[in-house]
């Protein structure tokens, strides 16, 4: 049991150190924005724009700073 506990832990870390890249924030990034445009009906589009990629949302993002 503790091995196991140790080892959660040990894959733990590794994901938080691993969400400090830009290529793993920007793939989950893009990822999030593909499910959500597959997961909204085409009514729901109406009148939305379209989610930013992840270039774009970073550079919006620094502007608000």
């Amino acid at each position: 049991m503790n091995s196991r506990k140790l080892t959660l832990v040990a894959l733990w870390l590794l994901m938080l150190t691993g969400c400090s890249s830009e290529r793993l924030r920007q793939g989950m990034y893009e990822g999030f924005r593909v499910r959500n445009d597959l997961q909204t009906t085409p009514a729901e589009k109406v009148g939305r724009p379209e989610s930013p990629d992840y270039g774009e949302y970073e550079r919006l993002r620094t502007q608000q700073r």
